[in-house]
């Protein structure tokens, strides 16, 4: 029986406003994208370059959001991101200097900067400034599996009595998912594993042939499937569905998991959080606001002795060491489930990680990522992906999972806490204004039809639960709430205009630039489901 292995890797990112005054109010959540770039999205690239490389035939699967792929080929994100590599190479000259004296500290400053001029030369060389054909073009080859996602990180419970505004999501996100990688996808990523019975009725309406859910969902349905979370299942319409394995989960980034190892680079210990804004310079120019620089200099030992001090190679060894502890895991665990299991073809677990885990607590992940993919084999595990293992799902147990989620403590909680509750009646009443609109507008025209598009770009954005989670969270607070209430008062500015036959274009034609995403907008995805 084959032992199988899928690695799940989700980017986290909603739209940012990045034109004009935007660049220097939004610098830190700008910033915070371009780190991605370099520490996560490039790094993957250049391990499944590798890959391909040495012909490993290793497979794994992606999710990259709508907002993420709109902001990647944006001429100007991808101008300011050339620009940011050379502030931080500007930066790590600064810092040469002053830290001249001390050897272990310039070696860390000098493997930043390399870093940082090879990630220059390749982007604006080998990638042309765009990552996202890129990654399209190793799923052509059959490297990675890109799955789609709703058109913005929407929680879809709290919307569960609302098929028009799940729908609306799910129609553009797959929409979202052909322009930008031009194939009909397999599999749907319901954002935060969010799901409440009926989703898979709408998910499979589109087309999807399969979706991940939490554990729970598989371990607390009506009738636990035979092999657990072993086994992909299958719902009553045949929408096959895997569970994401929570313990493998927590072994990464558990409070005792491998994330918290003592010489991994500690992110909190960036020189942006105890230098002077002179000393910051060029890196923080113009934003009189810290934001993290990328130069870090400690790793998580925490003590007063020489040994915190970060060393690159030191953790590069114990992300090969904890790649094998993951793997020996889990292969006992696979082994037990094939001695057990009901079915003779295979047993699977699904491993997810989202980005947001990594640019909080592991700057080495991606490098653990292709240890254990690398390692698999040599524990009897095959790496593939969840479409790989759908071939026969009308032949899978059938069943009826339970709520699930993998936010809060299992039930999105703090995404309807006293800190950020008030959100939801802003959007509940903006989607049904929304709903009402596209039903009361079914053939206009010209600039009726602008206004209707953008009303349905601003009520997807305020949706996201990524503002609510910052909020409640007291990261980036501030920027969450502005930009939840631009959202929502350009939505009621469109409402308010189409109400009264009266609207300007000047400032119609001013937030549609702003707010760019989704060109292609029809108003009418929210029309009623009858």
């Amino acid at each position: 029986m084959r032992k199988n292995l899928v690695f799940v890797i989700k980017a986290n990112q909603d739209f940012i406003r990045h034109t004009g005054d935007y660049c220097v109010k939004n610098a830190a959540v700008l910033t915070a994208l371009y780190n991605d770039i370099s520490d996560i999205y490039i790094p993957l690239l250049e391990m499944t370059e590798r890959f391909e490389r040495e012909n490993l035939g290793i497979r794994y699967g992606l999710v990259l959001p709508p907002a993420l792929c709109t902001m990647l080929s944006d001429p100007a994100i991808q101008s300011e991101y050339v620009k940011f590599l050379d502030s931080r190479i500007a930066l790590g000259k600064a810092e040469l200097l002053r830290c001249s004296g001390n050897e272990a500290l310039t070696e860390n400053i000098r493997n930043i900067m390399e870093k940082a001029e090879r990630q220059k030369a390749d982007f604006v060389g080998k990638y042309n400034q765009s990552l996202i054909p890129v990654f399209a073009d190793f799923q052509q080859k059959g490297l990675i599996e890109i799955l789609a996602t709703a058109g913005t990180e929407i929680y879809m419970p709290h919307y569960a009595d609302m098929k028009e505004i799940i729908s609306a999501q799910i129609e553009t996100g797959l929409h979202a998912y052909r322009q930008n990688f031009g194939e009909i996808p397999e599999g749907f990523w319901l954002p935060a594993l969010g799901y409440t019975p009926g989703l898979e009725r709408l998910i499979r309406a589109y087309g999807f042939s399969y979706t991940i859910l939490d554990a729970r969902s598989f371990l607390l349905a009506e009738k636990i499937p035979e092999d657990g979370i072993f086994h992909p299942a299958r719902t009553g319409n045949s929408l096959a569905v895997f569970a994401r394995d929570r313990d493998s989960h927590e072994q990464m980034f558990g409070e005792n998991g491998f994330a918290a190892e003592r010489v991994y680079r500690n992110e909190n210990s960036d020189i942006a959080y105890f230098l002077s804004m002179e000393e910051l310079l060029p890196f923080a120019e113009g934003t009189g606001s810290r934001y993290k620089t990328g130069f870090c200099y400690l790793n998580k030992n925490f003590s007063d002795d020489s040994r915190n001090v970060y060393e690159e190679k030191a953790a590069a060894e114990q992300a090969e060491k904890d790649a094998e502890k993951f793997l020996s895991a889990q292969s006992a665990r696979l082994s037990r489930a094939a001695e057990i299991s009901s079915r003779s073809d295979f047993v699977s677990l699904v491993c997810t990680v989202d980005t947001a885990d990594i640019r909080r607590s592991w700057y080495e992940a991606v490098y653990f990522i292709e240890s254990v993919l690398r390692k698999a084999s040599s524990f009897d595990i095959e790496i593939t992906t969840c479409g790989s293992l759908t071939a026969g799902q009308f032949g899978f147990e059938k069943i009826v999972p339970y709520y699930s989620s993998a936010e809060g403590l299992g039930y999105a909680e703090n995404l309807l806490s006293g800190k950020n509750s008030w959100m939801m009646r802003y959007i509940r009443k903006a989607c049904e204004r929304m709903i009402d609109l596209a039903d009361r507008f079914p053939t206009d025209t010209g600039l009726k039809t602008r206004l209707l598009n953008l009303g349905a770009k601003e009520l997807l954005l305020s949706q996201s639960m990524n503002l609510s989670k910052m909020i409640y969270d007291g990261d980036s607070n501030e920027y969450a709430e502005l930009r939840f209430r631009e959202c929502i008062n350009a939505f009621t500015t469109v409402f308010d205009a189409l109400g009264s036959n009266i609207v300007s274009t000047e400032w119609l034609t001013t937030v549609e630039l702003r707010d760019f995403i989704f060109p292609w907008m029809n108003y009418k995805i929210f029309t009623k489901k009858r």
